[in-house]
């Protein structure tokens, strides 16, 4: 087991980078440098024992880092690298001991419920060191310079100390020497203490009843002062209790406000979500993952009888299972890291337990397929250009070839999970950042866009649903910033994981308030009063001396029978009133040339007067578009719903039902018709798309899971009106599946709909 460790550590010195790729570790590099927690150099709770051991690495990396930062990164994939072997060390010991002759209680308590199993677990330290060696989160965070593999070393080393101690046979400093070093390692990371307390506790009762409460509190007092050796100083340093309350309280503050928890928001979706988050994306790749959670399983039903391996797992495990999946963000994959070694032990004593024979062959199998996924997340890891400072190296480039100063907008996110990167890493003189609010970040660039002439970017947080207030035709993709797989799944919850890079200099229109195209801005709407029926709903339209076509619909929720006047209004230019029913509306008009002279960017202002009297109502408005004549635009008619929206994944998408119409308008030649979605996995066969122009059927469509269509449409087929009709079947009543009033007749989520002038 010692030539394995010292292969695994050096295969991953052999491919250490100075990467700098989280907010964490960001925390960590700066604190290698001066240590303050107040300030998150790093974060509280604090990690000082990291912060000295990665301190000692980085002087020892100085002849080969380029930089500062380079050498403190360096330094800290160094420890993790190392760590990691040491950790592989610890669980082997600890699955040997579990393993090993039953101690002299244990032989009694055996015999008292009958025999033990006589099948040969002998193999499972190997085995479940090496599944655990192989798995694509433990290798991949052994690469990572921050402090989750240093602390599960620490963990694993505790509790083979604490196992070892708990023997009748040892000696009082054995327990003594373990509680210290438990104390000591909750300074290398906090989550220890989920990992170790459980068993201390457990040899204080061991000892309490095989000698006397002197030597129990003996050892409670030892793990005490272990902490006060770390604690002491980092409080000192921190600049006193008080300041260090304060900084972890904020701390505390930031890891609960908004951060998806099964504690903060219980539900069985939440739970299946942490439940995957915990045991698929470790693994890298599904049927992988499945395969090692099967024979986890297994596993757990090979325990009995094996009061060791089930007082190990049980005390060492199970209470930071239930810590994880309730109070910690299960997106951050490597959160799940010290259960690595819990479900390879699982595994290994399932293969020795059920398949003896097979035993071997099986590990080496599951082996390597592991480490054929661990290596490739490796290479990516170490090759791809996505890590924030090349992000921003890159951004910086780009501002310098502009020859002009470019304002950048973030979501709220990208931009609180790049400000230490942007102070720190790389600094971006080259560009102006827009301080960003919690909503609403995209006004940020209004008075750039009505003064032109400066570039305009973008960084969208490819999960929030209101890139739709801006012409999205507006909106060109310059980059997308992201990880590939299977390196993805596990740096998943990684601050930043991914954002688009939007160059949006000259949008033809800019929502401003009052809007509902997508979930997430009529929850704005609603939260913020407006809408219609309240203060109004306003946009940005750009001016321009010709023509336009403006398309704008919604839908009017009111009892049967209602109507409610709707008023446009462009800053007097040109104005209209409409009566609009009860149910979806979708309106079309080509306003003349003239209607938008000027410069920079004129109001359109829509209202809606309530009735006097009878029930409430309420208008949302779901579309929106204005372009110069000859550019298509499609407005949305009978049988399509409204926006629906993914919160967890951000996929946004409209139901259409079996039968539904739109318009193509504005177009003066032929159009290119573009359209994506998926549709129910319980339909019985693969539905079909047929389009109509009037009576004449134009195209058949048999779809794929999920499916993308694409069409050309001639001016001919258009007509005056470019009225199309959609006739989808198999298509269900959303009630008879739900078991609720829903009457809609669905057939199929559209998730994007595109059209443009064939050139």
């Amino acid at each position: 087991m010692l030539a394995v460790a010292a292969l695994f550590v050096c295969a991953h010195l052999a491919w250490l980078t100075g990467h700098l790729e989280d907010i964490d570790s960001i925390n960590f590099a700066l604190g290698l440098r001066h240590y303050d927690v107040a300030a998150h150099q790093p974060h509280p709770p604090g990690y000082p024992v990291f912060t000295l051991v990665a301190r000692g690495l980085a002087w020892l990396v100085s002849p080969f880092a380029a930089d500062d930062l380079t050498r403190r990164a360096l330094g800290m994939a160094a420890l993790a690298s190392i760590s990691g072997g040491l950790a592989l060390l610890a669980l082997y010991q600890v699955l040997r001991w579990c393993v090993s002759s039953p101690s002299v209680d244990e032989a009694t308590a055996r015999s008292a419920h009958g025999p033990a199993p006589t099948r040969d677990v002998a193999a499972v330290p190997l085995v479940g060191t090496l599944l655990t060696a192989t798995s694509p989160l433990f290798w991949l965070t052994a690469a990572r310079p921050l402090s989750d593999m240093p602390g599960l070393a620490a963990a694993l080393t505790c509790q083979a100390l604490l196992l070892r101690a708990s023997a009748p046979t040892a000696p009082l400093r054995a327990a003594l020497v373990a509680a210290a070093a438990c104390g000591v390692a909750t300074g290398v990371r906090s989550q220890v203490t989920w990992l170790v307390v459980p068993l201390l506790a457990w040899l204080f009762v061991l000892v309490w009843r095989r000698r006397d409460v002197r030597a129990a509190l003996a050892v409670a007092a030892t793990a005490l002062g272990g902490v006060l050796v770390w604690a002491v100083p980092m409080v000192a340093l921190t600049g006193g209790v008080a300041a260090y309350r304060v900084a972890l309280t904020a701390q505390a503050g930031e890891d609960f406000d908004g951060v998806p928890m099964l504690v903060m928001q219980p539900g069985v979706r939440r739970l299946l979500q942490a439940l995957a988050d915990t045991v698929v994306s470790p693994w890298g790749w599904w049927p992988l993952a499945v395969l090692v959670s099967v024979l986890a399983v297994a596993g757990v039903l090979a325990l009995r009888g094996r009061t060791r391996l089930a007082t190990w797992l049980g005390l060492g495990y199970l209470p930071y299972v239930v810590y994880h999946l309730l109070f910690q963000e299960t997106e951050t994959t490597r959160y799940a890291l010290p259960l690595m070694p819990f479900v390879a032990a699982l595994s290994a004593i399932a293969l020795a337990r059920w398949m003896p024979r097979l035993a071997p062959l099986g590990a080496a199998a599951i082996g390597v397929v592991a480490l054929g996924v661990s290596l490739q997340a490796h290479r990516q890891y170490v090759d791809t250009g996505a890590t924030i400072a090349e992000a921003l190296a890159r951004m910086e480039g780009a501002a310098r070839e502009t020859g002009r100063r470019p304002l950048v907008l973030m979501h709220r996110r990208v931009w609180a999970e790049t400000r230490r990167a942007r102070t720190t890493i790389t600094p971006s003189p080259g560009v102006d950042v827009e301080p960003s609010p919690r909503a609403l970040e995209w006004q940020g660039g209004v008075p750039t866009w009505q003064a032109g002439g400066r570039p305009v970017w973008w960084m969208v947080d490819p999960r929030r649903g209101d890139r739709a207030a801006v012409d999205p035709r507006g909106l060109q993709l310059r980059e997308q910033v992201a990880w590939p797989m299977p390196v993805a799944a596990l740096l998943g919850g990684m601050r930043p994981h991914a954002f688009d890079w939007y160059d949006v200099s000259s949008p033809q229109w800019v929502l401003l308030e009052g809007w509902g195209l997508t979930p997430e801005l009529a929850g704005l709407t609603a939260a913020a009063g407006q809408g219609p029926l309240g203060s109004g709903a306003t946009a940005l339209l750009r001016a321009q001396p010709g023509p336009v076509t403006l398309v704008l619909g919604g839908r009017l929720v009111a009892p049967a029978g209602t109507t409610v006047p709707v008023r446009i209004d462009i800053d007097g230019r040109w104005q209209e009133q409409v009566p609009v029913a009860s149910g979806a509306f979708a309106l079309v008009r080509t306003l003349p040339a003239g209607t938008l002279t000027g410069t920079g960017y004129v109001t359109l202002r829509v209202a809606a007067t309530p009735a006097a009297t009878g029930p409430a109502a309420e208008v949302f408005l779901e579309q929106f578009d204005l372009q110069p004549a000859g550019v298509p635009v499609v407005a949305l008619e009978r049988g399509w719903y409204e926006p629906e929206r993914d919160t967890v994944s951000g996929r946004q998408w409209r139901w259409v039902g079996d039968e539904s119409a739109l318009r193509i308008v504005g177009a003066t030649g032929d159009v290119r018709l573009r359209v994506s979605g998926t549709y129910p996995r319980h339909y019985d066969r693969a539905p079909v798309l047929e389009l109509f122009a009037g009576t004449r059927r134009i195209g058949s469509h048999t779809l794929t899971r999920p499916f993308t269509v694409e069409q050309t449409l001639t001016a001919q087929q258009l007509d005056r009106d470019g009225r199309l009709t959609w006739r989808v079947a198999p298509s269900f009543v959303a009630g008879e599946r739900t078991g609720t009033a829903d009457a809609r007749r669905l057939a199929l989520e559209i998730a994007t709909l595109r059209v443009e002038a064939v050139r």
